[in-house]
């Protein structure tokens, strides 16, 4: 394995609850470092306890602060960007902020989260549009051909997770939002399970919109996430709802909305929370992001190549990193994962199951987590599989 520029065993420390587990499931809710967590607590308590005594003003420039911040993370631009409660918002805003005919046909994989299956369905309940699932192989080829057959006249939008959740197939994303654009339709991936784990550049990718969160990989607070759009693209989404800080000026005649993300961003809210978002970035710059990036392709390679050598094992991820991602799912042939998932738990590892009956599991590796606990899990499988 590679090494990192930073020092493991000194990461692992700022995580405490590493003494007493082996925590396998950032992919759903990540671990907040023990520096970010008491600066953060700090700024939640300074501002439940003194509410406008607070600063309010540092509170606000925190937050305008992590926004400016995030844009730069993915090569965006501040104005680009609107701070939300999770990926899930950002896919909503898009939905519901777009103008649509009955008719119109939206293209997604057939391994959405829920965070993109239900935002389009409902819009397909309400609005008629028309929603059409992609087959996610392993091979990026084949992916496209699944999409290049649904595409039609009536295709608006093609949309597809970044990296899948259930199986951690890293999508050709590039390829995918050039295949929509050069069909005259908008483009839109979620990068719930990308941000943070895997350098993100939107401009690169040529995407139109970009969605994540601060709670996963990057180990934020929970409750924060947020939705890139091109400029032109956030001066035509609509919010469905707006409140004080959303417009740019109001009359009774003229309701002026804010030409940038700030327009889904109005009266009173987490103020606190938003602004520590620069507090797990600080994390991030202090370790390195390509080192922290690298840990944790390392890890992903390690337990797949362990994992390939257990008979009855199926991986359900690709070895190569280049289409894999921090997610590595499999399953016992045959055997229950439920029970499995108790075998870990005797243990105090906690990978995660996908749903009965399905004998997956999913682990994610993270920076914090390291080879020996990777070696219990795979000892659990092992003794589990005999």
């Amino acid at each position: 394995m590679s090494t990192t520029t930073f020092d493991v065993e000194a990461v692992r420390a700022a995580y405490p609850i590493l003494q007493e587990m082996a925590y396998f499931n950032t992919g759903t809710y990540g671990l907040m470092a023990e520096p970010v967590l008491q600066r953060y607590l700090e700024n939640v308590a300074q501002f439940e306890r003194r509410g406008m005594a607070a600063d309010e003003k540092v509170m606000r420039a925190g937050i305008e602060e992590a926004r400016t911040r995030l844009a730069s993370r993915i090569n965006a631009n501040a104005s680009e960007i609107a701070l939300t409660g999770n990926a899930t918002d950002g896919v909503a805003f898009v939905t519901a902020g777009l103008e649509w005919s009955p008719g119109d046909e939206v293209i997604i994989s057939d391994q959405e989260h829920p965070a993109m299956n239900y935002p389009w369905h409902y819009t397909a309940q309400r609005r008629g549009i028309v929603v059409k699932h992609f087959t996610v192989h392993h091979d990026p080829e084949q992916s496209l051909d699944s999409i290049r057959a649904l595409i039609t006249p009536r295709t608006r939008l093609i949309g597809t997770s970044h990296v899948t959740s259930p199986n951690g197939i890293r999508l050709p994303v590039k390829e995918i939002c050039a295949l929509a654009h050069a069909h005259g339709a908008l483009a839109l991936v979620d990068g719930a399970q990308s941000f943070a784990v895997m350098p993100i550049d939107v401009r690169d990718i040529g995407c139109d919109f970009f969605t994540s969160n601060a709670h996963k990989w990057l180990g934020g607070p929970k409750g924060t996430g947020f939705l890139y759009a091109r400029q032109e693209l956030m001066e035509r989404l609509e919010p469905a709802y707006v409140g004080a800080g959303s417009l740019q000026s109001f009359s009774y005649d003229a309701v002026v909305l804010q030409p940038n993300g700030r327009r889904f961003e109005f009266g009173t809210r987490g103020f606190a929370v938003h602004a520590s978002i620069g507090l797990a970035l600080d994390w991030f710059d202090q370790l390195g992001w390509e080192a922290v990036f690298q840990r944790i392709a390392d890890l992903s390679g390690y337990l797949k190549r362990q994992l390939r050598e257990i008979p009855g094992v199926e991986l359900w991820t690709p070895l190569e990193w280049q289409r894999s991602s921090g997610l590595v799912t499999f399953r016992v042939v045959g055997r229950d994962e439920v029970a499995l998932q108790k075998r870990f738990e005797e243990h105090r590892l906690y990978p995660r199951t996908l749903g009965k009956g399905s004998e997956k599991i999913r682990v994610s590796t993270a920076l914090f987590n390291s080879e020996e606990e990777i070696d219990q899990l795979v000892a659990c499988v092992r003794e589990f599989v005999m």
